[in-house]
Formats: structure tokens, C-alpha cells, sequence
């Protein structure tokens, strides 16, 4: 509740700066304000008191970063915290704590940060990274050759209960943006790796067939990265090189030393790696002599330029002759006719991926597929038994 002695001394500050003097007891729950409450939109909050509605009014990823304020000595804190005008605002807390008590300021720090529908929706993500409504689609790669089904690439969706099924370009701007990036990859990837390993447990051989999902660059680029994915695939029980792991040029070259020890140590340990949309970063066919790629997958745009374009024809060759000097596999993304197909067969490329299969599946859907394939679209799976 608002507290005119709270302010102390603390008067000129919060005059000059139209921030709130802030005193919080953690022992009794216990919240101060002095000042203008309404500055900030905090009129309702000062009257209801507490630091858990304190902590409820913030964006469901800065509450953990309110728990530093628990810590004894100095802390400067950034923080969003939504008004009682449904209005999302950045505020500062500066001051000092003994881990019994903390006293300091609430200054604004900027513009608005959104309106209510915006955490809103970062609520809901949070909670549905919890409740496990965050899952893997996945979209089929065929053989050019055979037009057998020869993997899938997970594709990370929001299964919203009362909206349905959310497309990645719906929630992962967001994710992104306030820190959920790297818990949606992992959920994919090891929601994949379980999924694999369940069509193999049920076809009666052993199936030809693979999982790819991708990791960005933040990702690849933590220490811990390595040891979380091979974990993942090392409890799945999966055949060696049956999950592969994606990674743009983009990503990789953010810091490429990082990536370079990441992907090696997750070669090295049976889990090939996938250059994804090569073309659209660097562009520099010399990033697959410093890096251990075991399959490259040509952006969409080559092969639908390929189509009219003799250049575009002419790079995918010379992809092509490249990557099998260096033993590596040539996917092709955006095969969305028959004869994309045709001509990325004839150019050498070894898997094709694209709307002329499917979009990406529904793991039920997916898992039919491995068995019965697709009617008039690919073959199912290979048995590695003949």
C-alpha cells in the first residue's frame, strides 16, 4: 500500500523523476510506495499491497529476475510491468537489500512495452511451454531417387487450446523476443527424438529413416548446448545418425568458434549435422571446408529460380559437385512441382522437401506415413532389412 514516509530520503529523486520510492518485506509479503502511484499505473496495486501482486503484474519472463531483489546488497533491475490502464510499461528498481528487506526507487525506463494483449499472449506461451502444447510437426523429405520417405524436419508448433494449431511464424517472433526461444528448440528436439524412436519401436524391422530438428545461434553457442541435445538422444535409444541437427549459415556464423566445438562434439557423438538454407547468409561455399557438415539443403529460392533461371541451375550443380567431393547429401528445399522434382533429380540433388509432399504433419499423421507413405505423393519409409 502507498506509504508517505516511505519516501524518506528519497523525495527529491522520486519528485524530479516521477518514479516511486518502493520499501518490500519478504518475510510478511509486504509492499510500500511513496509517491504518485498513478505515474506509473499503479494506483489499484498500491492499495491492494503485497509483493506477490507485485510479482503477478510483471511479464511472466521478468518475474523470475524480481527474485534478485531477495539478494543481499545493491541490485538495478529492468523489469515490464503492466498498469492498471492495461498498458505494459518498462520501470527500473535501483536500491539495496539485507535478503530480509529491500528499499529503493521504481523509476519509469522507457516507452510502453505493449498493451495487456501482449503479456497476455506471453502468458499463455509460458504456460503452454509447461503444460507441453508446444510441439513438433513435421514435414516430410523424400528420396529423389525412389520417392521413398526418407526423414522428417521438425517444425515447432502451438497446439492453443480453443484457437488450434498456431504456425511457428505466429508465436516464435515472440518467443524470441522475451527469452523462450531456446525451451521451444528444445521441446522440439527432444519431442522428435522420442517420436523417431517410437516409429522405429513400431515397424517390425529396421527402418531407413531420420529426424532433423534446428537449433539457432544462441543455442548452439552455450557451453551446455552439447551435453542437453546428446542427452536427449541418448534416452530416445535412437540409431546412430538418426537424428540430425540443423543449423542455418547465419547462425553458425555468429560466433563460429563456439559453433565449431558445439558441432563437433555432437558429431563426434553420432548426431550428423545439417547446413540449413544454404545461400541466404554468407554464401561462401568455403563454410563447408571449416565445417563438418554431413548434409546441405539448398534454400527455396535457388530451386524455384532453377526453373527459369540457367544461373540458378548452374549453383546448384556446382552445390552439388562440392558437397559430394566432401561425402556430404544435398537436399532440396521448395519442391512444390513435379518438375522441380525432375529437375533437382537431374541435377544431382539426393532429397527433395517441399508443398509437392506435404505440408508438415500432425505426429499421428507423420507416423502413418512412415508405414503407408502418402498416396500419389511418396512411397513409406525403406526397411534397412531389404
Amino acid at each position: 500500500m502507498t506509504d508517505p514516509a516511505a519516501l524518506g530520503p528519497y523525495q527529491d529523486a522520486v519528485v524530479a523523476a516521477g518514479a516511486l520510492a518502493v520499501e518490500i518485506g519478504f518475510l510478511d509479503d509486504s509492499l510500500h510506495l511513496g509517491g504518485e502511484a498513478l505515474s506509473l499505473g499503479l494506483g489499484a496495486l498500491s492499495a491492494e499491497g503485497g509483493f506477490h501482486q507485485l510479482r503477478n503484474r510483471l511479464a511472466p519472463a521478468d518475474q523470475p529476475r524480481l527474485d534478485i531483489l531477495r539478494r543481499a546488497g545493491p541490485c538495478d533491475v529492468r523489469l515490464r510491468l503492466l498498469g492498471d490502464d492495461h498498458q505494459v510499461r518498462y520501470v527500473r528498481l535501483i536500491g539495496q537489500g539485507d535478503g530480509l528487506n529491500w528499499r529503493g526507487l521504481m523509476l519509469p525506463a522507457g516507452g510502453s512495452a505493449g498493451v495487456r494483449a501482449d503479456l497476455d499472449m506471453e502468458t499463455a506461451l509460458a504456460e503452454a511451454l509447461q503444460a507441453g502444447e508446444v510441439c513438433a510437426f513435421y514435414q516430410p523429405v523424400v528420396d529423389l531417387t525412389t520417392r521413398a520417405l526418407a526423414g522428417f524436419e521438425a517444425l515447432a508448433r502451438w497446439d492453443r487450446p480453443g484457437v488450434g494449431i498456431l504456425g511457428a511464424e505466429e508465436f516464435m517472433p515472440l518467443a524470441q523476443a522475451h527469452g523462450y526461444i531456446e525451451a521451444v528448440g528444445e521441446s522440439v528436439r527432444a519431442l522428435a527424438a522420442l517420436d523417431l524412436s517410437a516409429w522405429h519401436a513400431a515397424y517390425s524391422g529396421a527402418l531407413d529413416l531420420f529426424v532433423t530438428a534446428n537449433a539457432t545461434a544462441a543455442e548452439v553457442s552455450a557451453p551446455d548446448f552439447a551435453d542437453r541435445l546428446l542427452e536427449a538422444v541418448n534416452a530416445a535409444q535412437l540409431p546412430a545418425g538418426g537424428f540430425k541437427l540443423e543449423v542455418s549459415e547465419t547462425d553458425v556464423m555468429v560466433d563460429p568458434d563456439a559453433a565449431e566445438r558445439t558441432l563437433n562434439a555432437v558429431r563426434e557423438q553420432g548426431v550428423p549435422i545439417v547446413l540449413d538454407d544454404f545461400g541466404t547468409g554468407y554464401s561462401s561455399l568455403a563454410r563447408l571446408d571449416r565445417f563438418a557438415f554431413d548434409v546441405v539443403k539448398l534454400d527455396q529460392y535457388f530451386i524455384r529460380a532453377a526453373l527459369t533461371d540457367g544461373s540458378a541451375r548452374s549453383i546448384i550443380s556446382s552445390v552439388v559437385r562440392i558437397a559430394d567431393s566432401y561425402g556430404m547429401l544435398v537436399v532440396a528445399e521448395g519442391v512444390e512441382s513435379e518438375a522441380a522434382q525432375a529437375l533437382c533429380r537431374d541435377l544431382g540433388c539426393d532429397y527433395g522437401q517441399g508443398f509437392l509432399y506435404a505440408q508438415a504433419l500432425a505426429p499421428q499423421d507423420a507416423a502413418q506415413a512412415v508405414t503407408e507413405g502418402l498416396k500419389t505423393r511418396f512411397h513409406p519409409a525403406r526397411s534397412l532389412q531389404g
